[in-house]
């Protein structure tokens, strides 16, 4: 049962130290993103530009998630020892 344990352990590790932290940065990109692209259709909306309908939004939102992962990973590799905590 020795080994059972030790990978129970080693799951367990992982999922507190990898997997939740990483669940938890998804979370707040994506919520940055919404409210990134909704500030984007309202600015647009106010002056009288034009409308965007809600799948532009989401559209937007999936394109500035997307950005922000390129740009966390660009950061990671560019700057390996300062941004450890990403």
């Amino acid at each position: 049962m020795s080994i059972i344990d030790g990978v129970e352990n080693k799951v367990k590790e992982w999922f507190f130290g990898v997997a939740l932290r990483k669940a938890i940065v998804s979370v707040v990109k994506l919520i940055f993103s919404y409210c990134a692209a909704h500030a984007i259709k309202v600015s647009i909306v106010i002056p009288g530009i034009g409308v965007l309908d809600t799948n532009s939004e989401l559209a937007l939102t999936a394109f500035i998630n997307s950005a922000l992962t390129v740009l966390r990973n660009w950061a990671k590799i560019k700057y390996p020892g300062k941004f450890g905590w990403l």
